[in-house]
């Protein structure tokens, strides 16, 4: 469902909440991710992140996200495209976490920025800053994250605004021991800045023995999104999981798979 401020942890961390570096799942101290995600129509999303936990109070961590929209036709006049092209976007990131107090994270995340449509070109930089706080409710975190602080060069005298966003809200988890199963439940409020607009991101994971997760979401005050869901298995180290989300207007459906490594 999107609501990951406060239950992100491992190499996600990089794009959600840097904060949640110092929160590595299960034992590992480090954790390798690749995720895939075919988007609307031709659009496509590959993701790259590593999270290190240095000791208890320090953690760092590598990012690379790529967006590509293929085969966009050139038209300078009506009637037979000239060609094609693929627009890219791409940013490069570092992440470091502290914890400053017992039940205190912070985090930041440097990014690179670039984005190329046919000849023209330009880069930037931005800047994510994030929070996680363990309440005095047993099982019960918050998390805070403010993304996409920084600007870009001018694309063809025209600058591209960075979709600022402040994320904010709860984790709960809930331990089934008559099932050998863990419940969490998380929600965000999603304030995507420059368009002064509001979501409201929710969803749920049922996870059986440590090794298979059900996972159900949804986004309110979307027009495209809403309804998703997804599944994950774990062995080993080895972490697989699928995502699927529906969009409306005919905008088709979505894909996500990711291939995680614990070490």
């Amino acid at each position: 469902g999107d609501a990951m401020s406060a239950a992100v942890s491992g190499a996600p961390a990089t794009y959600y909440n840097p904060a949640g570096l110092l929160s590595p799942q299960g034992t590992s101290t480090s954790q390798l991710m690749f995720m895939h995600k075919e988007w609307i129509q031709d659009t496509r999303v590959e993701f790259l992140g590593a999270s290190i936990v240095l000791d208890e109070e320090n953690a760092i961590g590598f990012s690379l996200n790529s967006t590509t929209v293929s085969d966009i036709e050139i038209r300078t006049r009506p009637g037979t495209p000239e060609g094609s092209f693929t627009a890219r976007n791409f940013s490069l990131g570092a992440s470091y976490a502290r914890s400053i107090a017992e039940d205190l994270d912070i985090g930041i995340t440097g990014k690179f920025l670039y984005q190329k449509i046919l000849i023209d070109e330009s880069s930037g930089f931005g800047i994510d800053l994030g929070a996680q706080y363990k309440t005095s409710v047993e099982n019960l975190s918050v998390g805070a994250a403010l993304a996409n602080i920084g600007s870009m060069q001018g694309l063809r005298g025209e600058k591209t605004k960075l979709p600022t966003l402040l994320r904010i809200g709860p984790a709960y988890t809930y331990e089934l021991d008559g099932i050998n199963s863990r419940f969490l439940f998380a929600s965000d409020l999603l304030y995507v800045i420059p368009e002064s607009k509001t979501y409201l991101n929710a969803g749920g994971e049922l996870l059986f023995n440590n090794t298979v997760a059900a996972r159900l979401g949804y986004q309110f005050g979307s027009e495209g999104r809403g309804f998703a869901g997804g599944v994950g298995f774990a062995y080993e180290i080895i972490l697989v999981d699928y995502a699927y989300t529906h969009l409306t207007n005919n905008l088709g459906n979505t894909h996500t798979v990711s291939l995680a490594l614990n070490l």
